[in-house]
């Protein structure tokens, strides 16, 4: 459906996320035609159909509701919804190991609405998880990244990254809150935010400003907007900087200790243009390492060709939704031939892309953790590696 006023990019994905809406409701047609008439089947799913549809047309600025809104009528459409997709995605399977154990092993009679109702059965059970309880249990994954030049008073100091918080409906403020103590009791040295803190629109600029004003750090918090928090970008940064937050847009902040030095560049937004590489990489230091703060991860091809030593970004939520025990090779993050969570290399540069903490589109989370990273620096020459805590 056309939505006057939209990019033609963001008319796109509605058209194909309706796509997408209505192919999958076949196999929950099949499903309930499996246990109910096919009249009362198709009532039923045309109801859900319409109702995950209209949630869909919801995905503009996001609004305040009542919380029993939330909880009662869009959740479930959303667990819903991904459990069409997850149920469409194991159908095929499902239907060839029901024939073979069924059909060939066991002598039994195979149907078709018989593997549509196990298949939305299994997707249900694993949508329901990642909506109500998978999305809620944040994991801490730690690392050590040596910086090549790093000042020994530097040795071993401690960034902790939050990505793609987008409190708003969904994810509350008692969620951020829940998030900043956390990263305090991490006892990080600094705190970087890349992006994407809202979930759309301006209506919670004041609540995330409120929440983030609450980390702690020796050095403070330096943080990014990213494409999602771009709906009135000026009101947003005089928001954090009011409470003592530090926005970076194509410019630098320098970090010494002792001797040591040590320069954070936060990139501009690239969804509206304001992305400008070489001006941001004029703030480096000769000499010193850099830690480049970038939303969208596809910069850095281009950071590397600067020798930038380390690239911080999110953007993708690592997929956010993936084939379960696959779901950092398999989601919809590589489908879209996208970066996923992870550490990536390019000669001496190293990337690490951030799985989030917070959901876009359905609030549902299938085999991706949403997470804190926490990077120790080092100033030996060892590989990277990396652990994570529960």
């Amino acid at each position: 459906m056309r939505r006057p006023g939209l990019p033609l990019k963001r008319r796109r994905f509605f058209w194909w996320a309706h796509a997408v809406t209505a192919v999958t409701h076949a196999v929950p047609l099949l499903a309930l035609g499996a246990v109910l008439p096919w009249l009362a089947s198709a009532v039923l799913v045309l109801g859900l159909w319409a109702g995950a549809a209209l949630r869909l047309l919801r995905l503009g600025p996001d609004q305040r509701r009542p919380a029993w809104v939330t909880r009662w009528v869009d959740e479930p459409l959303s667990c819903h919804w991904a459990s069409c997709l997850l149920a469409t995605a194991s159908f095929l399977p499902v239907s060839l190991l029901g024939w073979a154990s069924s059909g060939v092993l066991l002598g039994l009679p195979f149907s078709i609405p018989g593997a549509a109702l196990a298949s939305y059965a299994i997707g249900l059970a694993t949508a329901a998880w990642g909506t109500w309880g998978r999305r809620r249990l944040v994991v801490v994954r730690r690392f050590e990244i040596p910086l090549p030049n790093l000042g020994e008073e530097l040795d071993g100091y401690l960034v902790a990254q939050l990505s793609d918080l987008h409190i708003g409906s969904y994810d509350t403020t008692r969620a951020g809150a829940r998030w900043v103590a956390r990263t305090n009791a991490l006892q990080p040295d600094l705190v970087v935010v890349t992006g994407d803190l809202v979930t759309s629109g301006t209506e919670f600029y004041g609540d995330v400003a409120e929440v983030l004003s609450g980390l702690r750090a020796p050095d403070g918090v330096l943080c990014i907007l990213g494409n999602h928090d771009q709906w009135n970008a000026a009101r947003f940064e005089s928001a954090l900087r009011e409470r003592g937050l530090t926005v970076l847009s194509n410019d630098s902040r320098v970090i010494r200790r002792g001797d040591a030095t040590l320069v954070v560049i936060g990139l501009g937004d690239p969804y509206t243009g304001k992305a400008d590489l070489p001006a941001a990489l004029r703030g480096r230091v000769a000499g010193a390492p850099t830690i480049l703060l970038s939303h969208y991860p596809h910069y850095f091809e281009a950071a590397a060709k600067h020798a930038v030593e380390l690239v911080l970004s999110g953007h993708t939520h690592g997929g956010q939704i993936g084939l379960p025990f696959l779901a950092d090779r398999l989601n919809l993050a590589t489908l879209t031939r996208q970066r996923p969570r992870g550490l990536f290399r390019d000669g001496t540069s190293l990337l690490y892309v951030n799985a989030g903490l917070g959901t876009t589109g359905p609030p549902v989370r299938v085999g991706v953790a949403p997470e804190i990273a926490l990077f120790a620096l080092r100033s030996e020459a060892r590989p990277a590696r990396g652990a994570v805590l529960k």
